[in-house]
């Protein structure tokens, strides 16, 4: 039997480990935190539990004893992009399968991330990296403001903010350095799908939906405490504009295979404009409704890849249902207890939902998996599902208290 290690960093059901590996015939040692236990299957062979999974040192000697019992690893998987460093330098060590720190690092360095979509030759806003609020200053002085501030890593709007102007604080210095970018007040897409290392395969381009007067446009809002919606498009001019741009940037930024998670700017005239890239499955509902209305499962997809495994991939058909997806924040500072959290079954449109029980103490305000709601809907066209995301965003409230 051979040892497989996965760091583990979501919660129930975003990645059915025991569906994608037997269990019976693997020792699978998890590492991971108390929070996301959840999601370890009962037959795992070790549960590692540790104060930080993004420290190398530290996962690495919580392995010590599972290495001496089953032995040095023939897999390492980390499905989540906070984990994907710690995973790479694991499998450098015992020289396992899959992506080294050469193939993610233009994917977990941002500034890098840029310079590389740039080489690619699609269009990218203009950016800098800053070690000083002096540099910050001179660059929001040649672009104007609002700037777009992003730490050098973190996943998805992680560390993302947008500055108003010169009196809002934030920090840049050598030891921790900011990309800036030109703000662009265009809608933004995420484009979700996998790439065969010779061609695309499926992929779904969705238009991020802000509520009425919001402060920004685009993923970054859930940060500033609003709901924030997609909806999967099916204007086929659109779409092409999308499938030219994906037809460059995907294979430009990885030539093996990989599951993409692409994040860009459409502007009035249907340019699309890089704004980021990340090698592994896109996070709210996205992994769920592509399970449960198209029929793929990007974690368990993304899952073999790490294991060296190239699974087939089914298309497609003309009649793809449309699906969207609702994200609602919480509402209150960190630590709270959730009040009220009323279901909004019978919605139209919607078909699943998760609302936290009552009682419910929230830590970390700004993930997609502890939200103050998450609603998945399907429909036949784009335009009447958007129409349903945007009325559950009006009509739910969840409330809370301070947690003690």
């Amino acid at each position: 039997m051979s040892h497989v290690i996965v760091i583990n960093r979501f919660t129930g059901p975003f990645a059915d480990y025991a569906a994608y590996l037997d269990h019976d015939t693997h020792h699978v040692t998890y590492v991971t935190i108390d929070a996301y236990l959840s999601a370890v299957p009962p037959t795992a062979a070790e549960v590692l539990l540790v104060a930080d999974l993004h420290d190398h040192a530290t996962v690495r000697a919580a392995l010590d004893p599972a290495l001496d019992k089953y032995g040095p690893p023939a897999l390492v998987v980390a499905l989540h992009e906070q984990n994907h460093a710690v995973a790479v330098l694991l499998r450098e060590e015992f020289d396992a399968p899959g992506p080294r720190t050469a193939d993610v690092h233009r994917f977990l360095d941002k500034h890098d991330m840029l310079r590389a979509a740039e080489a690619v030759g699609v269009p990218v806003p203009e950016y800098a990296l800053v070690t000083s609020r002096t540099e910050l200053d001179a660059f929001a002085a040649r672009v104007g403001w609002p700037v777009i501030a992003k730490r050098l890593r973190g996943a998805g709007s992680t560390g993302v903010t947008r500055l108003d102007g010169p009196d809002q604080e934030i920090h840049a210095s050598p030891d921790s350095p900011l990309v800036v970018q030109r703000y662009l007040p265009h809608t933004v897409l995420h484009v979700d799908g996998y790439y065969t290392g010779e061609k695309l395969g499926p992929w779904l381009a969705s238009e991020y939906m802000n509520v009425p007067g919001s402060a920004t446009v685009g993923p970054l809002a859930f940060t500033l405490g609003e709901a924030v919606g997609s909806v999967e498009l099916d204007d086929p001019v659109r779409l092409a504009a999308v499938a030219e741009f994906l037809g460059r940037i995907i294979p430009g930024m990885c030539a093996e295979p990989w599951v993409f998670h692409l994040e860009l700017f459409l502007t009035p005239d249907n340019e699309c404009v890089f704004l980021e890239v990340a090698r592994r499955p896109g996070g709210g509902e996205i992994p769920f409704v592509w399970r449960e209305v198209h029929g793929i499962d990007l974690m368990e997809l993304e899952f073999r890849l790490q294991c060296a495994e190239l699974p087939e991939v089914p298309e497609f058909g003309p009649a793809e249902p449309i699906t969207g997806q609702l994200l609602v924040p919480a509402l209150a500072d960190v630590p709270y207890r959730v009040t009220a959290a009323p279901s909004m079954a019978g919605a139209p449109g919607l078909y699943a939902e998760v609302v936290p029980p009552v009682g419910t103490v929230v830590w970390n305000k700004i993930s997609y998996m502890y939200a103050g709601g998450r609603f998945r809907f399907v429909g036949t066209d784009s335009r009447t599902v958007a129409v349903q995301v945007m009325d559950v965003a009006a009509r739910y409230t969840v409330s809370s208290e301070p947690a003690d």
